[in-house]
């Protein structure tokens, strides 16, 4: 009985590991933007189904690059063209809360990770300069 207990122990020990080094795993790469969301400060939401961008995480020196393009029209036929563009920036993953910070220029960015698989992601984020919630919805080949 000892020795099986020492065994699922080692066993345990030798399989586990943090889950920043499994978010790390699957965050890692270049992932390409499929769909965004963005809801204004009055609750109205509109929807862009052919971003045109990527995001680049790079675990192993906690850098985020991102280049995306997007565009919607609002509820009054205005046409709304913006840019996330995030150019060699640190970022640190906080476990406890599923949240991403980094900056972009000079305003830091706290990303919630709604979803996180080996292939698809989605993350949100609230931008306080245009007072709206943007939501990025991801695949990685």
């Amino acid at each position: 009985m000892k020795l099986k207990f020492i065994f699922l122990i080692f066993l345990f020990s030798f399989f586990s590991c943090s889950k920043e080094q499994r978010v790390g795993k699957k965050l890692n790469g270049t992932w390409t933007v499929d769909f965004m969301q963005i809801q204004d400060s009055e609750g109205f939401t509109y929807f862009d189904s052919l971003p045109n961008g990527t995001l680049n995480f790079l675990t192993s020196d906690n850098l985020i690059n991102a280049n995306v393009a997007y565009h919607y029209v609002t509820l009054n036929g205005f046409s709304v063209k913006d840019t996330f563009k995030v150019s060699q920036e640190y970022f640190i993953f906080n476990s406890k809360f599923d949240r991403i910070f980094f900056n972009v220029n000079s305003d830091s960015i706290n990303a919630r990770i709604i979803l996180l698989t080996k292939k698809s992601m989605e993350f949100e984020y609230y931008d306080l300069n245009k007072y709206r919630l943007v939501r990025f919805i991801l695949s990685k080949d």
